[in-house]
């Protein structure tokens, strides 16, 4: 366990001091020291919506993450290409994010596009306004070519799955529904899936997104009777969800400033993959 101490020297509620104080924590984890009461204000242990004033003081005990929540792949004066931990959101404007991490050591730097918090997985940020509206455009358009790796339960039978289905999103749940039939309210979705292997009870799909709605590929795949190993939202398990963004390439048009980056492919290991 580490121990923070520090004294307050603005108005503001102990959540979004302690936020401040521990820019490396999610949300999640800022929660839990409240929640085990790992929090004290003047010597006494306070609730996060506590209204601080100038000159208290905030002490806590908190677990510092042993692994950074990315690891860089690819970086120049237009764009970083990261590997994102599983755990925390690419970027959000209500919890703590990666965007929000990394602009700790960048003056400039936008978020263009997102996988969801608990998939592992390749990231591109832009670095300055120019690189952010071409990827935003090449997003737009689906130059960007994105596959993931999944692992899901039972024996997979390709042919039976349909690529193109359609999806609505229930914020109130924070889930979506899958349906072969458009109806009101409902958006077209395309996900290929290819079978890499069987294993004993399990299968290994690899998955290109056409695409790129909320938890489309966990929502598609497991309408089908197969959902991630891992994934407690669409099937059963809490352990890590077996969901990884492991490539990534790009079809910019000629002309463009980040033509160079056709020349590249990007591709990561996931870290539930076994040999």
């Amino acid at each position: 366990m580490e121990k923070i101490k520090f004294t307050i020297s603005e108005k503001i509620d102990l959540g979004k001091a302690l936020r401040k104080a521990l820019p490396l924590l999610s949300n999640y984890q800022i929660e839990k020291l409240f929640k085990d009461k790992d929090v004290k204000v003047n010597g006494v242990r306070k609730t996060k919506s506590c209204l601080l004033k100038v000159g208290d003081e905030v002490e806590a005990f908190y677990m510092a993450n042993l692994e950074p929540w990315s690891e860089t792949i690819f970086e120049d004066e237009n764009v970083i290409i990261v590997n994102k931990r599983a755990g925390i959101e690419v970027t959000s404007e209500t919890d703590r994010n990666l965007l929000d991490i990394l602009k700790l050591n960048y003056n400039e730097l936008y978020a263009v596009h997102r996988i969801d918090r608990n998939t592992q997985g390749l990231v591109i940020y832009a670095k300055n306004r120019l690189a952010e509206q071409e990827l935003l455009e090449a997003f737009k358009k689906r130059t960007i070519v994105k596959k993931y790796l999944l692992k899901v339960k039972g024996k997979v039978q390709i042919e039976a799955i349909k690529h193109r289905m359609y999806l609505k999103k229930f914020s109130e749940s924070s889930k979506v529904l899958i349906s072969e039939i458009k109806t009101s309210g409902y958006e077209e979705i395309v996900t290929y899936f290819n079978l890499i292997k069987h294993l004993d009870s399990e299968s290994v799909l690899e998955a290109e997104l056409v695409t790129g709605k909320t938890h489309q590929i966990r929502a598609h795949i497991a309408y089908f009777g197969y959902p991630i190993v891992g994934d407690g939202k669409y099937g059963v398990g809490n352990e890590q969800m077996c969901l990884t963004a492991y490539f990534m390439g790009f079809k910019f048009p000629k002309k463009s400033m980040l033509e160079y980056l056709n020349e590249k492919i990007f591709e990561i290991v996931p870290t539930w993959w076994e040999s």
